[in-house]
């Protein structure tokens, strides 16, 4: 079984009255989508960032990027 933790947020009472109305939703489960989904945004943020500092340092190659391709397409790879 996998672990978990608790935790606990304060919501206004009228989105709390508005989650009581709707008892069928499974609002357990919206929420950690909800968080997942954050975290898939910030984690590919942290990528992103790291690729962009990685490429600071790099020069620019003499070949343009159409011509290796179309070497890469003629060698039937």
């Amino acid at each position: 079984m996998m672990s978990s933790d608790v935790i606990s947020i304060r919501i206004p009472k009228r989105l709390r009255e508005k989650v009581r109305k709707y008892r069928d939703v499974n609002w357990k489960e919206v929420v950690l989508e909800a968080i997942e989904s954050k975290i898939r945004q910030l984690e590919t943020q942290e990528i992103l960032a790291k690729i962009d500092e990685l490429n600071r340092g790099l020069k620019p190659g003499g070949t343009p990027a159409w011509k290796l391709i179309r070497e890469d397409r003629d060698a039937g790879h």
